[in-house]
């Protein structure tokens, strides 16, 4: 991780693809990694996956901070509550009529698709030098924030997909309930937790007395907090996705209020930000093995047509429809519709509703769904840093 992105960065790429050569070549040359047959444990790709993840999303709301007003938040919230139910009613729609899956396994696939990965996304997002002075309120502002938030926001359809799963009869689920507890309750605890407890610290380092108070924020305080304020919140049944996104926010309240220009670029989100993509290349690698592993064997020419739609057709057209009241350019509307990058956030929805639902497919659900994640790694890796250098140089501001 020290050399690679020096050198996706003199290519004008994501490091994604080059690991992802790295983890394909590992496992052709027979590398002994207990590669799957096809496929993992869930448990084990679950607990993998949502630690990733938790750690991209504290990583988030520390990138974005409290700088930003509800007006800067419009664009972002757009994506949230536009963008995603469309986009999850077209997958919906292209699982049940055109791959013929059943109800649940559609309704999954589309709650699986939906989010924006918070953790492949992170070389489009805010950079750490972003995080001071003058406010980032374009493309890479809006793929952060909507990363953040959209994972929390498409966890209640997993869940409606796992509870009609386990139904003879889509109407004999009980909507009061989902939508009360799975939807509203676990969404504002959430929130609530997560802005609680990162307040609270921030608070607690402002009344420091002595001479460090000014001094960057101890990196591995930002691990701390977010598997804190994750368990936490799942032990009060919220959602510690938005939760970890929401501590990350606030974790540096008082800390940013009385930031001066001259100040250290902070050490919590330093550390943060590495730690994160070593996980990540770890995954990636174990992605590139897992490709070859056999799993491809369950999805046939229009399963991955499909999935070339999901993440290259649909998401930039429902990302588009939402943008339209914005004072983006074109262009601008259409780069951050098209960058719904896929990644390790598909793979523990996937792995958790399999896992606590009764999906007869699960072998097609994760052929489908790795083929959309190749898809975005290969295409979203290769082009996305040349699309951000562009609108840099258009609008350097």
């Amino acid at each position: 991780m020290a050399y690679i992105p020096i050198v996706a960065k003199k290519l004008k790429i994501t490091f994604a693809p080059i690991v992802l050569v790295l983890g394909l070549a590992i496992h052709f040359f027979g590398v002994p990694v207990k590669w799957p047959d096809p496929l993992w444990d869930q448990q084990w790709v679950k607990v993998i996956t949502e630690i990733i993840v938790v750690i991209s999303l504290m990583g988030a709301g520390l990138k974005i901070g409290i700088r930003y007003s509800l007006q800067h938040w419009q664009n972002t919230l757009r994506l949230i509550h536009t963008t995603m139910p469309l986009y999850i009613i077209g997958i919906f729609l292209l699982g049940k009529y055109i791959l013929n899956l059943d109800g649940a396994s559609s309704l999954l696939l589309a709650a699986v698709c939906a989010p924006t990965d918070p953790v492949l996304a992170s070389d489009l997002q805010l950079r750490k030098d972003e995080t001071k002075g003058k406010k980032n309120t374009g493309m890479r502002y809006v793929l952060t924030a909507e990363a953040g938030l959209n994972d929390g926001f498409a966890f209640p359809f997993v869940y409606l997909a796992i509870l009609w799963s386990r139904q003879p009869d889509f109407m004999k689920i009980d909507f009061v309930h989902w939508f009360g507890f799975f939807f509203l309750y676990k969404i504002v605890i959430g929130i609530i937790v997560g802005s609680i407890i990162g307040f609270c610290y921030s608070y607690s380092i402002h009344k420091i007395k002595s001479e460090y108070k000014h001094k960057p924020l101890s990196g591995f305080v930002g691990i701390v907090l977010a598997m804190t304020v994750f368990a936490i919140t799942e032990v009060l049944l919220g959602y510690g996705f938005l939760s970890a996104f929401f501590c990350g926010l606030f974790a540096q309240y008082h800390y940013h209020k009385e930031e001066r220009e001259d100040q250290e670029k902070e050490e919590i989100l330093l550390f943060t930000d590495e730690f994160e993509k070593l996980l990540i290349v770890i995954w990636i690698v174990l992605f590139g093995g897992f490709v070859l592993s056999g799993i491809l064997n369950y999805i046939q020419w229009p399963g991955i047509v499909v999935a070339g739609i999901i993440v290259l057709v649909l998401r930039p057209l429902c990302g588009r429809i939402a943008l339209l009241g914005t004072d983006f350019s074109k262009k601008k509307k259409w780069a951050v519709s098209f960058f719904g990058v896929k990644g390790v956030g598909s793979f523990f929805y996937l792995s958790y509703g399999i896992y606590e639902g009764n999906f007869s497919k699960a072998n097609e659900l994760y052929a489908l769904v790795t083929v959309a994640v190749l898809i975005s790694i290969i295409v979203h890796g290769l082009t996305g840093p040349r699309v951000v250098q562009y609108f840099k140089q258009e609008n350097p501001g």
